[in-house]
């Protein structure tokens, strides 16, 4: 007989943390040191056909309307959806899992329309202060009205819809030289342990930028910060150990193997229980720690104690503010689904570091103009022949983020759209953008060639809604 009920419930749950083990241990393996292909997680495709079946019974479609008809066979469906993305995430594609919490998020947004839009002004000369005083009580399930004021005082055209600001917050805050976050030695943002030297009230700041990147989620908006995988863990609620500490620290990493395995007599290497904090104080790991030698016999205890000291007690401060901003606008099950590299995609978008052309030209939508007018020709000759960077560079000019959407261009919301406006030369006027609304209005330039130069010269100035 097949267990039922609860200890069915608690069966799926212990299997899922074996497999959730497996997954993450493989995770940490190159292609080249044998890391099995994603969809050897995947479930057969018989059962992916039932779970989006059972997907769209509960947020509507056209299976959802002939499920309609058989009410019991739809709970069934929404059952074992929820069961497989609740105990076997990975055995969902990653595009499944993204297109079910944009699902979710869907509903939050209709309940919230009714919403007064949050309406702020902020200069750029101070970007998170601003921001920090007019939004810390506001209701951030709302939408966002934001007018920036330039470094001259004077009010800029256009409005954002948050979009913008988002991801200008994100390159002034999570700056490491604003000293609330650190990076690792591959660049990827963690909190700064020692932020309280050089900020007060440093909860308050740490949870008003997990709003900001809950917001982002919450908006399907992509920003640029990028996190070490041990602090997104703590997003999803987990617990790092050992071999996470690899990602923090490389060095203290290397030097914690081979005391697990060294040879000789540890003690001869002079270690006591003591961890070295970030303001180079030094910690006991136990009672009179520092009177404790470690030996071969306790060396692992050890191990145990400064690993979790390093990535889990050290930063339980910063990490625990930034989280209660973070959960404010997302609920866990929205989010228990993913993986660490799966959640920093969310955010920060794909990590390719190029802009496919090709996508973006199928999925461009046209404003006074169309997809076979010379403008547009000449605007997809000029975006091919630029170089990478000043690709990602016009990305950013009209999106307000350099990195390309999460599962592509289709997926830009609002959509990326060409407007035309008509000329009379080509010093008229320059290039300008609507990133409320992802809109590049382009001059009818010459040729081509011209178009290329005045755009490579718009995105080099980094400037803002009135450069014209």
């Amino acid at each position: 007989l097949l267990p039922k009920g609860s200890l069915l419930e608690t069966l799926l749950e212990q299997l899922g943390r074996v497999l959730a083990q497996l997954h993450s241990l493989a995770g940490r393996l190159s292609v080249e040191r044998g890391a099995p292909p994603r969809q050897t997680w995947h479930a057969p495709p018989d059962v992916l056909h039932e779970f989006r079946q059972g997907m769209e019974s509960s947020f509507g479609g056209r299976e959802g309307a002939e499920a309609s008809h058989a009410p019991q066979r739809s709970q069934h469906l929404r059952t074992c959806a929820e069961r497989l993305v609740r105990y076997l995430p990975h055995s969902v594609p990653f595009e499944q899992r993204v297109l079910l919490l944009r699902s979710w998020l869907q509903e939050k947004h209709e309940a919230a329309r009714n919403l007064p839009p949050v309406r702020i002004v902020i200069r750029r000369t101070h970007i998170f202060e601003d921001g920090l005083d007019q939004l810390v009580n506001a209701d951030w399930r709302a939408r966002f009205q934001v007018v920036f004021v330039n470094a001259h005082g004077r009010t800029e055209q256009g409005q954002d819809v948050g979009g913008l600001y988002l991801g200008e917050i994100g390159g002034a805050a999570f700056n490491p030289d604003y000293a609330l976050f650190r990076t690792t030695e591959s660049r990827l943002l963690y909190p700064n342990p020692e932020a309280a030297k050089y900020h007060a009230q440093t909860d308050v700041l740490f949870a008003f930028l997990g709003l900001v990147i809950g917001k982002a989620i919450y908006e399907g908006i992509v920003v640029e910060p990028c996190f070490a995988p041990f602090f997104v863990a703590k997003l999803l609620g987990r617990h790092n150990s050992y071999y996470d500490l690899q990602t923090l620290d490389p060095s203290l990493f290397t030097n914690l193997e081979r005391l697990k395995h060294y040879d000789g007599d540890v003690s001869d290497l002079c270690c006591s229980f003591v961890a070295n904090a970030a303001d180079g104080s030094e910690v006991p790991l136990l009672p009179n720690g520092q009177n404790i030698a470690v030996t071969n016999e306790n060396r692992f205890r050890y191990i145990y104690l400064l690993s979790d000291y390093k990535l889990n007690v050290e930063l339980k401060s910063g990490c625990a503010a930034f989280m209660s901003g973070f959960n404010r606008l997302l609920e866990d099950k929205w989010l228990r689904m993913f993986g660490e590299d799966e959640l920093q995609q969310i955010i920060s978008g794909s990590s390719g570091g190029s802009v496919d052309v090709d996508d973006l030209q199928r999925n461009t939508q046209y404003s006074n103009c169309g997809p076979r007018d010379k403008i547009a020709l000449d605007f997809f000759k000029a975006v091919s022949a630029m170089r990478p960077e000043h690709r990602i560079a016009l990305l950013r000019f009209v999106t307000s983020c350099s990195r390309t959407p999460l599962l592509g261009f289709s997926h830009l919301v609002p959509p990326f759209t060409l407007h035309k406006v008509h000329i009379r030369s080509d010093n008229e006027k320059l290039p300008t953008a609507s990133t409320c609304f992802n809109t590049l209005k382009l001059p009818t330039y010459s040729g081509w060639k011209v178009m290329k130069k005045k755009l490579e010269f718009v995105v080099e100035q980094g400037a803002g809604f009135d450069l014209d």
